[in-house]
């Protein structure tokens, strides 16, 4: 275990607002098997939901010490990559590389309704303040609406490239749309169609917010992070990241605005006069994303670990954070080839154990002799479960020669394959080993 030690500027003469402290929270949020994609906070701060890799979510009670799982929400055939609290009556929407936009009802824990979405990987979702209205931002060069009373997608907004993040103005009636060719856009919400071109970035926009009515804040593929105004249609750069901006977040009272970054680094600054108030390299490896706790000085943060961590902003006094480095998946030797292969392209979804560990995929625990698809509660998609395949070192040879893809069209395991054969008889060897039951 390595403690991870933390930085920080904060501007002079700049004080930090006044935040009440709040009752201790948890530190870590611990429960997914993969890297969590997204993370929200319910307005009273005492729930969150968390979206990961591992194709779940997770809906914490934040109140408990350490924080209570309330319902592990599955329903996604493919990573999930963001989620949002809906306002009351309450519930929670969702999106993945499945292309599924899932309307989630939070006191069950199962699905509501399933709106069919993109045949692409689908970013982004954001949520009119009236809870009426949901858009997404999807790779298929598109962004679309859906009427969450009537429970249907009801248009479609075209772009010239792939849409990475959606945000609604504040009375809800327009769309801001930012893309992968570094355009932001604003849409009238009634009639789908575009207003105006607002601005256009040299690199890639990945995230934006609203800040105030008239403010928009973006993040950049080149680690820009600005402000637009939606008046004047200037820009103000606030500050220039090493490496791309990943997140971009407002507090709930407005008073706070920050970007995460892709080296592990959350910025804060003041909304209203855009000052830097305090920076921290806060993980290893991009900040997919984080979120500001209500009328307190905290953040949770989420990346490529397995939990969402706390840090506190002001006093800047608290970690240090423990990571485990390598990650599982970023191991690059290994006196072992086949070990060294399994690290890299498979145990991030799969483990070793009886245990799945909440991973993306099934547990690889006696997999030799096994039946494709017949691992018992494990939800395997339609095409895996009808192979008529037992794993065997020629089945998984092929697999990993042809691809899941086209030896199982309609999977939902993600493409990997091995045409390097010494490489591939390696890791069957391993696995062969590995997986065999313990006497």
């Amino acid at each position: 275990m390595r403690a991870l030690a933390l930085t920080a500027i904060t501007a002079l003469g700049a004080p930090l607002p006044v935040l009440a402290q709040s009752s201790p929270l948890p530190e870590v949020l611990t429960g997914h098997g993969g890297p969590i994609k997204s993370i929200t906070l319910a307005d009273d701060g005492r729930r969150a939901l968390t979206a990961s890799f591992d194709y779940s979510l997770i809906l914490w009670d934040l109140s408990a010490q350490p924080a209570r799982i309330l319902h592990r929400l599955l329903g996604h055939d493919g990573a999930v990559n963001d989620v949002a609290f809906l306002p009351p009556p309450g519930g929670a929407v969702s999106v993945g590389d499945d292309g599924q936009v899932i309307l989630w009802d939070l006191e069950k824990g199962s699905p509501k309704t399933v709106i069919p979405g993109a045949p692409v990987k689908m970013l982004d979702i954001a949520i009119s303040p009236d809870g009426r209205w949901a858009a997404s931002s999807a790779w298929d060069n598109s962004a679309r609406l859906y009427d969450l009373q009537n429970l249907a997608e009801i248009a479609r907004l075209p772009h010239r490239a792939p849409v990475n993040a959606v945000a609604f103005s504040a009375d809800g009636a327009r769309l801001f749309t930012a893309a992968g060719n570094g355009e932001i856009t604003e849409w009238d919400r009634a009639s789908a169609q575009q207003i105006r071109p607002l601005y256009r970035h040299g690199w890639g926009i990945n995230s934006i917010a609203l800040i105030a009515p008239d403010r928009l804040a973006f993040g950049g593929l080149d680690g820009s992070f600005g402000i637009l105004s939606l008046a004047s249609n200037q820009v103000t750069q606030l500050a220039k990241s090493e490496r791309p901006i990943q997140s971009v977040k407002t507090s709930p009272d407005g008073a706070l605005m920050g970007y995460g970054d892709g080296a592990g680094q959350v910025a804060v600054f003041a909304s209203g006069s855009g000052v830097l108030l305090e920076r921290g390299t806060v993980t290893y490896g991009p900040v997919w994303d984080f979120a500001f706790l209500p009328n307190s000085p905290y953040i949770y943060h989420v990346g490529l670990d397995d939990f969402a961590a706390l840090w506190r902003i002001s006093p800047r006094d608290f970690g240090p954070i423990e990571a485990e480095l390598p990650r599982r998946f970023q191991i690059r030797d290994s006196e072992d080839p086949g070990e060294l292969e399994f690290l890299r392209k498979c145990s991030i979804c799969h483990t070793l154990t009886p245990d799945d560990g909440n991973r993306a995929g099934p547990t690889l625990y006696d997999l030799f002799g096994r039946r494709a698809g017949s691992l018992p509660g494990y939800p395997y998609s339609p095409a895996l479960a009808a192979l008529d395949v037992t794993w065997n070192a020629a089945s998984l040879s092929q697999l990993f020669d042809d691809g899941p893809d086209i030896m199982v069209p309609g999977t939902k395991m993600p493409i990997q394959r091995l045409k390097q054969v010494d490489r591939r008889d390696d890791l069957i060897r391993f696995l062969e080993t590995a997986t065999a039951p313990v006497d």
